[in-house]
């Protein structure tokens, strides 16, 4: 029983932990490969860069444990308790999750575990086995989990955005409101999976595989604040008649290029840029779009229908609250016969731009500039 220990760097290979006691310790960095932890108690444990390769974790404790960067490939963890841990120090209490963000895990077996509110954002899990496991809110945002095994999985309210299911079976597992943005379906077997209120493409309408490869390491640059992937670019690009529904775009640059009969139904917008882009009857209906710049490009016969335009709020480099935000502009675009229908416009910008044949039938307008000169 040693709890709140430090063994930072120390080296474990092999050794027979069974049932050992090292909650609260610390085995950053450290070496243990094939070490025995089976029925351990790894409470709020840190294992963040370790090395444990080959280690067999079943049925440990391992609630509110640190694994970022941690190699954890052809490890076993069958009914592990990895869900939240409540840490109470003297002065301050707070749940933490499982930890799993960056970590290596292909190959690893979490059979029979509970992962609920795990992170496992931008890990690496090919390969690895989840079947049956608890993923109820689990982050994997930018997570590769192509030949993944994730049958009978729970993964209501988890988040998938732009995660790599290739080759994954995903039959019989629960996907209820889960967030897929970004994720092509069409590679994974998910005919009997539950998709009830699930944000997903459908697998008949995959994008180019270029341009699917594209946004996951946007979604990955997103997921690890810009750490790993890459932003996404479409500038000048001949992108029309593709299909970008339920897509999470925010902050690609779409600027110049040719989206003409695209639909971006049900997606986010955030920070995109459409700047001078060719979007004559392209779909926008039910998106959300924040600070989206549409400045001078050709919105004719555009159609917003139950939309959400509006204003972003700027963030300090700090990430705090500047009580300022950036409008979402429509400044000199070409808006002939776009229908506004039930749109939310809150902090919009219509300099320049002619509304004289736009559509505003019961949207709710508010902070909007530009719209008298515009008229």
């Amino acid at each position: 029983m040693l709890k709140g220990e430090k063994f930072d760097g120390r080296t474990f290979d092999d050794l027979n932990l069974h049932q050992a006691t090292f909650s609260g310790s610390s085995f950053s960095k450290g070496f243990l490969r094939g070490v025995n932890l089976t029925n351990a108690d790894l409470f709020a444990c840190d294992f963040s860069m370790a090395d444990l390769r080959e280690s067999d974790l079943s049925k440990a404790d391992i609630r509110g444990a640190n694994f970022t960067l941690a190699n954890l490939a052809g490890s076993k963890m069958h009914n592990a308790d990895l869900r939240p841990g409540h840490i109470v120090e003297w002065d301050r209490s707070e749940v933490r999750e499982a930890n799993f963000s960056d970590a290596t895990l292909d190959g690893a077996d979490f059979s029979g575990s509970d992962l609920s509110s795990a992170n496992m954002s931008v890990s690496s899990a090919q390969g690895a086995m989840f079947c049956d496991v608890m993923l109820h809110a689990v982050n994997l945002a930018g997570a590769n989990l192509a030949g993944a095994d994730l049958t009978g999985c729970n993964l209501k309210n988890a988040n998938l955005t732009g995660t790599n299911l290739d080759g994954a079976n995903l039959s019989r597992a629960n996907l209820t409101d889960a967030n897929l943005r970004n994720v092509d379906l069409s590679k994974a077997n998910v005919e009997t999976a539950n998709l009830t209120g699930a944000i997903h493409r459908d697998t008949q309408n995959a994008l180019p595989e270029w341009i699917e490869e594209i946004l996951r390491e946007h979604s990955r640059w997103i997921a690890s604040n810009g750490a790993q992937g890459a932003r996404a670019s479409f500038k000048g690009t001949d992108l029309t008649n593709l299909d970008f529904s339920s897509c999470d775009v925010r902050g690609v640059t779409f600027d110049n290029a040719n989206l003409q009969g695209s639909a971006f139904v049900k997606a986010e917008l955030f920070l995109t840029s459409f700047q001078g882009a060719n979007l004559e009857e392209v779909d926008f209906s039910f998106a959300r779009a924040g600070g989206t710049n549409f400045s001078g490009a050709q919105l004719i016969k555009a159609s917003f229908i139950s939309s959400r335009i509006e204003a972003a709020e700027i963030i300090s480099p700090e990430g705090k609250k500047s009580d300022r935000d950036l409008p979402a502009r429509f400044r000199g675009a070409n808006l002939e016969g776009v229908n506004l229908t039930g749109t939310v416009l809150d902090g919009v910008d219509f300099s320049g731009a002619d509304i004289s044949a736009v559509n505003f039938d019961f949207a709710k307008i508010k902070r909007a500039s530009g719209m008298q000169d515009a008229a």
